[in-house]
């Protein structure tokens, strides 16, 4: 597998003809809405993994959908590079000694569960925990808002909508074929299975939709460095200037040029 700086930035060409090949496998919802998540929002496999369905919907009857997306993905920090984020991993994604409630949060709590239960919901202690504050990483806000990324959320929660399984804010959002959360060596070779056996892109790997991100942030938009810094998760702006570096179109239209200059 092509090293996290070496791993190739997709075209938006190459990537919507991912995303057609895609469609002709197994667990085309699925499929789509990882690689949309990588590719749009420049998550880490590690990140992906550890995505629970809280993290982009609020599930609830009222809703006509039986969920609403967020407005904005909360990364927690147990998330991110460098946290001890594995314990969240299979089985044991919540296991914890104490919760913390604020006295706002916790008026916010019984209110819901005496609506829940009024409901007739069954009702989960695990459903009303806050989310788990641990220290290490960055947190990151992402807004939901390409509209592509929202259509894949959709569909896929739609699809699980279907099986007629009740779900839970605490449930994986990407379920492996086992039915529970990826670990992050699984997905990285499904996403490179994805990009480089199914769609026939050589170097590509998990990091192409982070570091395709980057790219078009940085080389395309013209954004600002402390931007794409935040949009990464980076503790440094030194290590985002690594996505800084010239692009291989760059070099390749440099290579063109001066293949004209000889002809001249």
């Amino acid at each position: 597998m092509a090293k996290n700086g070496q791993a190739k930035v997709l075209s938006n060409d190459e990537l919507s003809a991912v995303l057609d090949e895609i469609e002709h496998h197994r667990y085309p919802a699925k499929n789509a809405l990882i690689i949309q998540i990588s590719f749009k929002l420049g998550l880490r496999a590690q990140e992906m993994a550890l995505l629970r369905i809280r993290e982009v919907a609020a599930l609830s009857d009222e809703f006509a959908r039986g969920y609403k997306i967020k407005d904005v993905l909360v990364l927690p920090k147990s998330f991110t590079k460098g946290a001890r984020a594995m314990a969240a991993v299979g089985n044991k994604t919540n296991e914890r000694t104490s919760v913390r409630f604020t006295v706002a949060e916790f008026d916010r709590l019984v209110a819901q569960i005496v609506k829940d239960a009024r409901r007739h919901k069954t009702l989960t202690a695990a459903d009303y925990y806050p989310p788990m504050k641990k220290s290490g990483g960055l947190t990151r806000e992402l807004p939901l808002a390409d509209s592509a990324l929202l259509e894949a959320i959709s569909r896929y929660l739609d699809e699980r909508m279907a099986l007629k399984k009740p779900l839970r804010p605490n449930d994986p959002l990407l379920l492996s074929q086992k039915g529970g959360f990826y670990s992050p060596n699984t997905l990285q070779d499904h996403m490179a299975t994805m990009l480089r056996e199914w769609s026939g892109i050589d170097r590509a790997s998990s990091h192409s939709g982070r570091r395709t991100l980057a790219t078009n942030l940085l080389h395309d938009q013209g954004e600002h460095l402390k931007t794409v810094q935040k949009v990464l998760g980076h503790k440094s702006a030194a290590t985002t200037t690594i996505y800084q570096d010239v692009t291989e179109q760059e070099v390749r239209t440099v290579l063109k040029k001066a293949g004209k200059n000889y002809d001249s």
